[in-house]
């Protein structure tokens, strides 16, 4: 009988196991992602999903270890399945945590590039509960008045397209399983 050692290795990455060669990809995780793959682990542990929203929002590693082999995507009208590495691949998470307040994703990879702050979309996370314990995040982009603590503040006016995020619970924690975005003309 022949194996392929390829399959092999896969399975035993997958598992967990301890197999020369495939520690070198753990080696790859940048110290900022081995931060917040332990910091979504610590949430996981306390079943905070708020917590946990944050290190998946702002790391690639998160989002790989934590995203369903399908992924509901799209338009409300017209999502789709489609395989979690051709959804991953595009890097285009909605909202990126930044300090205290969650702006889009698109905005922080213009701020990652341009440095200028100003040109930041705030938006507003609204947390809800699915069925069998799973998690909704609603977001809209806007503008807000300023309130107390940390935070953009109050939403006072809607600026642009939102969606929602939608995490089934694990065993341990929880994985996307849904992003859905409002259209691009829809306010």
């Amino acid at each position: 009988m022949r194996i392929d050692k390829r399959l092999v290795l896969i399975v035993a990455a997958a598992l967990g196991a301890a197999v020369p060669g495939v520690a070198a990809a753990d080696d790859a995780v940048s110290e900022s992602d081995r931060f917040f793959l332990t910091e979504a682990e610590n949430a996981c542990a306390s079943g905070d999903f708020p917590a946990f929203l944050w290190p998946y929002a702002n790391s690639a590693a998160v989002r790989a270890r934590y995203t369903a082999l399908m992924v509901v995507t799209g338009a409300a009208d017209s999502a789709r399945e489609e395989a979690a590495d051709l959804y991953l691949a595009r890097d285009d998470f909605p909202i990126v945590m930044i300090d205290y307040s969650y702006v889009t994703g698109a905005s922080a990879r213009r701020f990652d590039v341009e440095g200028d702050p100003a040109r930041l979309d705030y938006v507003a996370v609204d947390f809800g509960t699915l069925a069998d314990d799973g998690a909704r995040v609603d977001w809209v982009p806007g503008r807000f008045e300023p309130g107390e603590g940390d935070g953009p503040g109050t939403l006072i006016e809607k600026t642009g397209p939102g969606g929602r995020l939608e995490f089934e619970r694990t065993i341990d924690c929880w994985r996307l399983t849904g992003d859905i975005r409002e259209a691009a003309g829809a306010r």
